[in-house]
């Protein structure tokens, strides 16, 4: 059977899939997987069937449909690795000059295949065999992971004392991502944005002075939500798909959640994060490869249109179809977080934690402060000063919408409103400016009582001068500091 049958076909798409999981274990559900490996099994059993309308010859339909689905599934792995080697293969990086070579490497293997048949046994066992012993270690290593972790990620501990909690408000979590501070807007980019701060201190909201200790998102969330630095076992000038997974997990099983847990409250999550027990609102988005995306993100087409994917959507080849479904999903989802989160202020169950995550002001830069769509070029321009404020301003309009609506339907409530970081995009002094750092803070008690803070503290700090003021806790605060990590 293992010189007759092609159970290597099949083995490819399991092993593809089992070695997925186990590099990105913890992250994956079992439901995506499966679908992600029968999706792949039909698409190979597609291109198999149609070789072989060409060349009647199962052996040879079967060899020449695993070379091709091999450099198909495992292109970015292709890629990566010839990145890794710059300086060699450098010539080699461009598509124009890989993929012609794969291509006739791919000719060049049919061939070899019709002036070989001898040696076509031979290669069903050979391949059979190594695909089963492929198959066989992954699936040890997964077994091993889960007896070792069985799913759950080390979280940090900060001691809470339940029995001084007098009240349970509902608390409404609002981040929005690269909001510059007051002090960067107005030295960097010459706006004074005061007209949302007028607007909020009417609403009763207290500024607090805060800055981010990470100028990148997962590194900022996980630190806030664990009241805790991250942990400092990672390269800062060149962090790996592993170090953001790292935070994804640590923020999945973070403090904060566990605390207001104990505490009886439900967890509303309309973020990017995945929290235990409750998925993330967006399946897929532009700054980090989540669920599925981890595993299909190396696959030929996924990559190729990640690299060069823009002249299709807003280039003179654009696809109208491919343009409003990959162009504006961000935009679909800030709108739809943007209802849920008035949607839930609506209802009156009680006590809960709202946690809404927005792209906001965050490029793309989709819109002008009217609302009005900018051009595609523009949405991109992550360095145009002008089109960053419009969109702030734009953003200042859903932030006091929102509000508004939280305080009409839900006066009692704890609001937070407030940024991970601050603007990077600088041309200089270099990525590690200082303004990377300078985010915004707005909170509003229901009992308007605000502790004595610092003049500047930073978010890491945060929730723990939450559950001091609002729940009657003694949290000792943290050194603060700013930690750059390189994206």
């Amino acid at each position: 059977m293992l010189k007759k049958i092609p159970f290597f076909l099949l083995l490819l798409a399991i092993f593809f899939c089992l070695h997925g999981t186990v590099e990105n274990y913890g992250f994956l559900d079992m439901g995506e997987v499966l679908l992600i490996g029968t999706v792949i099994i039909i698409c190979i059993a597609v291109l198999f069937f149609v070789i072989f309308l060409f060349k009647r010859d199962i052996v040879f339909a079967s060899l020449l449909t695993f070379f091709i689905s091999l450099w198909y599934l495992f292109f970015g792995v292709i890629h990566d690795w010839i990145k890794s080697y710059s300086i060699f293969l450098a010539f080699m990086q461009s598509y124009t000059v890989l993929v012609p070579i794969i291509i006739i490497c791919t000719i060049c293997w049919a061939i070899w295949l019709r002036r070989k048949r001898p040696v076509h046994q031979k290669l069903f066992v050979f391949l059979n065999l190594l695909f089963l012993i492929f198959c066989i270690w992954d699936a040890v290593l997964l077994i091993g992971k889960y007896r070792q972790t069985n799913k759950e990620l080390p979280a940090y501990s900060v001691s809470f004392d339940a029995a001084k909690v007098k009240h349970k408000p509902n608390v409404y979590f609002l981040v929005f991502d690269e909001y510059a501070g007051y002090k960067s807007l107005k030295d960097s980019f010459g706006f004074a944005n005061d007209g949302l701060y007028n607007f909020l201190q009417q609403k009763e909201f207290k500024i607090l002075p805060t800055f981010s200790n990470y100028d990148y998102t997962a590194f900022s969330m996980a630190s806030m939500l664990n009241m805790n630095y991250v942990d400092s076992n990672y390269n800062h000038q060149l962090l790996t798909q592993k170090d953001v997974q790292n935070r994804f997990g640590e923020i999945r099983n973070a403090q904060v959640f566990s605390i207001f847990r104990s505490m009886g409250y439900s967890l509303e999550n309309y973020s990017i994060f995945d929290i235990k027990g409750r998925p993330a609102l967006s399946q897929s988005n532009p700054l980090f490869p989540i669920h599925a995306v981890l595993l299909t993100d190396k696959i030929f087409h996924n990559r190729l249109f990640k690299d060069i994917g823009w002249q299709l959507i807003s280039g003179r080849f654009k696809i109208p179809f491919l343009k409003k479904h990959y162009l504006y999903r961000t935009d679909r989802y800030n709108k739809k977080a943007e209802d849920l989160v008035i949607r839930s202020s609506a209802n009156k169950s009680a006590p809960k934690f709202c946690y809404g995550h927005f792209f906001l002001p965050h490029n793309p830069y989709y819109r002008d402060s009217t609302g009005t769509y900018n051009s595609p070029a523009q949405m991109n321009d992550v360095h145009n000063k002008a089109l960053y404020v419009s969109y702030l301003k734009y953003s200042n309009s859903v932030i006091q919408n929102m509000v508004t609506q939280i305080v009409a339907n839900d006066a009692n409530a704890i609001i937070i409103v407030m940024s991970d970081h601050g603007f990077y995009n600088y041309d200089s002094p270099g990525d590690d400016d200082p303004n990377n750092y300078d985010n915004f803070c707005l909170v509003r008690f229901p009992n308007k009582n605000y502790p004595a803070y610092k003049d500047k503290w930073s978010n890491v700090n945060f929730f723990r001068y939450l559950f001091n003021a609002e729940f009657g806790q003694e949290m000792p605060y943290l050194k603060d500091s700013s930690i750059y990590v390189n994206e």
